[in-house]
């Protein structure tokens, strides 16, 4: 009997030690690895760039020229070539760890007089919490996050009238993108009149001056409102409050297929969190369409992140029909993967395919596809 216990407890102290080790290993791997890849983070973040909790190389928001922007876009893109390595030797520090792991509680000869024999796929690898940027996936992820932040950073905002009178407001972003917002004044004669006085209208286009989305929000003689959303692909939602305050709302594809906006839409807390900071739409859960109005408008601030009234309810539409719960969807629309309001960075990371990324900033050939969350919107929906 003290034989048998004697050799468990020699079984036990080589399977202790052989574990211990490939912790050490991993201590001392993962750790030198990790002390580089933060060492290259500060010395990028000595610039005006900052480096994401995904690893991706951003440009710090704050106003600048167009040519600002570009040299530091360049910067960015050079920072993270140097990173990519840096953090690719964690990732390898790490995988080598586990596998050391693994092989020794999987050992022969020990496990059995332990516990039983243990297959090594008992203990199935964890999920990166990063793309790896070793991996094409991985590399495409930071050039659209990247490409996501500067869309919604404002670098820029002119205030103009034009001949009627009408407050002209461009915000121009990071990409060199821009949004234009017009708040139409009363004419005087009807004929004159292009929209009814009050109108408020936010035109989004590309930096290459083609257009994405067109919001506007409208305001009736007896009183109702009315907001619209159209998208370059055809794909429009319009919500209306009468008076008295009934909320209506529906979505049309750019194919005819027409679907009524729950009522969620306005009532749930969820339109007043993703509707805030993202959209500058004013929204209150219970009281109200979101609408645009110059007083949400003016917060719009050089250096901050906006992505647009559009993009605001394409995000909000996105988050409440494919959360499983509101709390789900509140923290979507709150958080962010990249901590922008509004889930339009991802929903995931690694093998998600990018979730909503590629839908609300898929980049092709450094060009927009804003276009294509009208395609999302109206998918999610006014479902086939």
């Amino acid at each position: 009997m003290f034989r048998r216990a004697t050799d468990r407890s020699s079984a036990f102290k080589d399977y202790a030690e052989m574990v211990a080790a490939a912790l050490s290993y991993g201590a001392t791997a993962i750790g030198g690895a990790r002390t580089a890849a933060l060492a290259k983070a500060a010395e990028i973040e000595s610039r005006p760039l900052n480096v994401s909790d995904q690893w991706v190389v951003m440009i710090d928001p704050a106003g600048m020229s167009a040519a600002r922007a570009a040299e530091l876009e360049k910067q960015a893109k050079s920072a993270q070539a140097q990173l990519n390595p840096l953090v690719i030797a964690v990732d390898q520090a790490d995988e080598t760890t586990s596998m050391r792991v693994v092989a020794a509680i999987s050992e022969e000869g020990i496990n059995s007089d332990v516990a039983g024999y243990v297959s090594p796929g008992a203990f199935p690898m964890p999920t990166d919490d990063v793309p790896s940027p070793a991996e094409e996936d991985g590399r495409t992820f930071q050039e659209v996050a990247r490409a996501q932040d500067m869309a919604t950073t404002v670098r820029d905002i002119t205030d103009t009238e034009d001949r009627d009178g009408n407050r002209v407001t461009t915000y121009t972003m990071m990409d060199g993108s821009t949004q234009v917002a017009t708040e139409y004044v009363d004419q005087g004669l009807p004929s004159q009149q292009v929209y009814p006085a009050g109108t408020t209208r936010v035109l989004h286009s590309d930096k290459n001056g083609n257009w994405i989305s067109e919001t506007m929000t409208t305001p009736f003689e007896d009183g109702g409102i009315k907001t619209h959303v159209s998208w370059a692909d055809g794909t429009t939602i319009t919500m209306t409050e009468t008076a008295d305050g009934v909320r209506t709302g529906s979505c049309i594809t750019a194919d005819g297929r027409e679907s009524v906006l729950p009522d969620e839409f306005f009532t749930d807390p969820l339109p007043t969190l993703a509707g805030g900071a993202l959209s500058r739409l004013e929204t209150k859960a219970g009281q109200g369409i979101p609408a645009l109005t110059s007083a949400e408008l003016d917060k719009v601030k050089t250096g901050a992140k906006w992505g647009g009234p559009a993009i605001g309810l394409a995000t909000m539409a996105y988050n409440m029909v494919s959360a499983e719960t509101l709390h789900d969807a509140c923290v979507a629309g709150v958080s962010g993967t990249f901590g922008t309001v509004g889930s339009i960075a991802t929903a995931g990371v690694g093998g998600a395919a990018f979730g909503p990324v590629g839908a609300f900033v898929g980049s092709l050939g450094g060009s927009w596809a804003f276009g294509y969350v009208g395609s999302v919107v109206g998918e999610v929906l006014c479902p086939k």
